[in-house]
């Protein structure tokens, strides 16, 4: 009897152990469970601070940023014991660089059974960044290996009052050839620069080492017309090879060519055409507003001048912008689907992007799955204002002149070449607030 006595009391004890255990697993994952619901608060109250404190640089209220992180924070959900701090640039993460503001959230989070084992409290933290690029970057080279900025010749390139971004681990990651020289407020390369020649950079030595910036847009891209064109082959196929002048109605065709020495007109409206537009005239070519699927080339030579009128153009084949007459558009978006961009302003150039819409700042857009490269050429005097954003593609930006541009660049890589020089000034921090570049967002 002893022994069953005993026997009896070990298990009643075992089970006053067990069920203390039990009890303290219970507990932890009820705190636990709680502690989780809290992260995800302070994550809301972070995205909140930061958003604030992005507006607040955006629109000059410095003085601001911290109270109205605050606010932010605690209209979100932190408690009176918990602090917000804003870091201008972030300090962490892939947006290390000017434009963008980070918020870190964290309060002491009380437990409830977790006290029995001395966890009375448990901070909680979240982290956030909020911004655009519109004070920070004008240019950024997006490949991770190789040469991603390069520039050759004796010419100049320079990023006025804006930051570049080299997004290449590669030890000659930039690259001088020549006597020629690139500068900006501030380069940033993942990896590192070579210079043979007697060239120079400026800022002098470049900040290596950074963290790889990160894409700065995401736009979807927009939907071509998929309809064929049901009439005659004349009335398909318009063309004028004559001294005469011709105009164009909106609609469907398979090919509008214009070959001549006079002068075509598209009227404004919309186009659907599945082969290709080709201006090789003397006369001019003028298209009138509205929206324009090329499932071919887009193609313009000869000494007639052309005008493009606002609109988004859809080009399935290659974009070949080239004569030596006056090219002007105003309001325009190239989207460039799987060919080639070469634009040559052997005459006078001026282009612009839109300055609303979806597409807002857009000059020149080639998805990432296109990567054909991209060639720009001035010679001086020309007017570009506009956002070129070729994620898969390089870019090569060429002249003997002296270019001046309002041009973001967001390429695969970059390159400069000729004896001239080439300023960019900041487009979505000068000329257009509301583009696709300088939006708000969060990131982080």
């Amino acid at each position: 009897m002893s022994f069953r006595k005993s026997e009896s009391g070990n298990v009643l004890v075992l089970t006053a152990m067990c069920l203390t255990i039990l009890m303290g697993f219970v507990a932890m994952a009820i705190d636990v469970g709680m502690l989780f619901h809290a992260r995800v608060q302070m994550q809301i109250a972070a995205d909140a601070a930061a958003a604030a404190a992005a507006l607040d640089y955006k629109y000059g209220e410095s003085t601001r940023v911290q109270s109205d992180a605050t606010a932010a924070a605690t209209q979100n959900g932190m408690l009176a014991t918990g602090s917000a701090t804003i870091n201008d640039p972030p300090t962490s993460g892939y947006h290390k660089a000017a434009g963008y503001i980070e918020a870190v959230v964290s309060e002491p989070y009380p437990t409830f059974f977790m006290k029995t084992f001395g966890f009375g409290a448990i901070n909680v933290s979240a982290r956030a960044v909020a911004g655009s690029s519109a004070n920070g970057g004008c240019m950024w080279a997006l490949a991770k290996s190789g040469v991603d900025i390069s520039l050759k010749g004796n010419g100049s390139l320079t990023a006025q009052n804006c930051a570049v971004y080299d997004d290449s681990s590669a030890s000659d990651a930039l690259q001088l050839k020549g006597n020629g020289s690139i500068s900006a407020k501030s380069i940033g390369i993942v990896g590192g620069y070579t210079v043979n020649g007697n060239g120079s950079i400026t800022p002098n030595p470049p900040t290596t080492g950074i963290a790889p910036a990160a894409d700065p847009i995401n736009v979807t891209p927009p939907t071509a017309s998929t309809s064929t064109c049901s009439g005659s082959s004349s009335a398909c196929n318009p063309s004028n090879s004559s001294n005469n002048n011709k105009t164009i109605q909106p609609g469907t065709y398979t090919s509008i060519t214009n070959s001549g020495n006079g002068n075509m007109t598209l009227a404004a409206g919309n186009y659907t055409i599945t082969g290709n537009l080709t201006n090789s005239a003397n006369g001019s070519l003028t298209l009138g507003a509205g929206n324009y699927t090329i499932g071919g080339n887009f193609s313009t030579s000869g000494n007639g001048a052309v005008t493009i009128g606002a609109g988004e153009y859809i080009i399935g084949g290659n974009l070949s912008l080239q004569g030596n007459g006056a090219l002007t558009g105003s309001g325009v978006t190239f989207f460039i689907a799987s060919g080639s961009n070469t634009v040559v302003g052997n005459g006078n150039m001026n282009l612009s992007a839109p300055t609303s819409g979806p597409y807002s700042g857009l000059l020149y857009y080639e998805p990432l799955s296109n990567n054909n490269g991209v060639s720009l050429t001035g010679n001086g005097g020309d007017n570009v204002q506009g956002i070129m954003y070729m994620p898969g593609a390089p870019v090569t930006l060429a002249g003997n002149g002296n270019l001046t541009v309002s041009l973001d660049l967001i390429a695969d890589s970059i390159s400069s070449t000729g004896n001239g020089s080439i300023t960019l000034t900041n487009y979505a921090a000068i000329d257009n607030e509301s583009s696709v570049l300088s939006k708000l967002a969060m990131v982080e």
